[in-house]
């Protein structure tokens, strides 16, 4: 399963929340005394980093969100918007290459392709290089939908974003790249925990 980079982004507002908890208590992290939040982190499954949970409930919640927002504009999905927003910057793109840059599997993206081109938000052509393929643009409804939606979408952000000071977000946006750096060029740090069970 591949994460977007909103997805990313929503993430790193979970690690770096967690992390502005600990520094500004000053006391060692216990999930016990979290236990009344929204993501109730007192109930994390055995084996399971609190970390990764906080992060998995913390971005399901905000991708809901924003889901649901994007269903009352203009009944589009997440996939839908983010494919739009791929469109919106450089037309005419491959299926293949909306598929790179929304992070969903084939399948989610040719369905939504189909879809947003029989509503006529999308025009499709033979790829001119390899005529197996499809290229996409935005239509001119398409593109009109698209700007009436971006300033809710990008208010909604914004909203986000304003949670956090501007070191809270640094100290985020850090601690979530050192978790994400660990977690793929240190393998060995990682499985040292599986050493220590064994």
């Amino acid at each position: 399963m591949s994460i977007s980079r909103q997805e990313v982004k929503i993430i790193c507002l979970v690690i770096y929340f967690l992390c502005t908890v600990l520094v500004l208590s000053g006391e060692k992290f216990n999930t016990c005394g979290v236990n009344d939040g929204v993501l109730d982190l007192d109930v994390v499954p055995a084996g399971a980093s609190s970390v990764a949970i906080a992060a998995q409930r913390l971005s399901r919640l905000l991708t809901g969100q924003l889901g649901a927002l994007l269903a009352q504009q203009r009944n589009l999905s997440l996939v839908d918007w983010r494919i739009c927003v791929g469109l919106a910057d450089q037309p005419w793109i491959s299926q293949t290459a909306l598929v790179g840059f929304t992070k969903m599997q084939q399948a989610q993206v040719s369905r939504s392709l189909s879809m947003l081109e029989q509503r006529g938000m999308i025009k499709a052509s033979r790829n001119k290089t390899d005529r197996r393929g499809w290229q996409f643009a935005l239509s001119d409804q398409g593109r009109a939908y698209f700007e009436e939606i971006l300033p809710v979408v990008a208010a909604y952000c914004r909203g986000l974003d304003q949670v956090l000071t501007d070191r809270e977000l640094i100290l985020f946006l850090m601690l979530s790249e050192k978790i994400a750096n660990a977690s793929v060029n240190d393998q060995a740090y990682l499985n040292r925990g599986l050493e220590e069970a064994v």
